[in-house]
């Protein structure tokens, strides 16, 4: 078995900015950052002390690993259509990204509502970043 790196980096780079933007939208206080804040037992003065900098090159960098690793499964599948990118993204999310948040959540005893509220961004992120990725053409690398 022969695994070829076909990633298309611009199209990477694309999906993991619209990550970006869709965290930042999703996690406005009117759409899901009110509901969060509270399934979390939180306030808005309890993030001002973060380090808002590093927090955001950190998602940045985590985000743009995702597009990556997102990127090479859909060149691995030949899923290179929009609807066959969002598949892609939608199966990562399903099989990786919502276990991973369950079984930390349940472990962590969060509320329910964190982990619904957390799972439907990333269910955004991964089919959005997978649609951008599969509908780029390979060839522009």
């Amino acid at each position: 078995m022969s695994l070829v790196w076909d990633v298309n980096y611009i199209a990477v780079v694309v999906a993991a900015v619209a990550g970006m933007v869709i965290g930042a939208v999703y996690f406005m206080p009117a759409v899901a950052g009110n509901a969060w804040m509270k399934a979390l037992g939180k306030t808005p003065d309890d993030f001002k002390g973060a380090n808002q900098p590093v927090l955001y090159a950190m998602a940045a960098v985590f985000t743009l690993l995702m597009a990556t690793t997102l990127a090479a499964v859909i060149g691995w599948a030949d899923a290179h259509t929009l609807v066959n990118g969002a598949l892609a993204g939608f199966l990562m999310w399903l099989g990786f990204s919502l276990p991973v948040i369950g079984l930390t959540f349940m472990f962590e005893l969060r509320p329910m509502a964190n982990h619904i509220i957390t799972g439907l961004d990333y269910l955004i992120t991964f089919v959005v970043m997978g649609a951008i990725i599969g509908a780029w053409p390979v060839a522009a690398v």
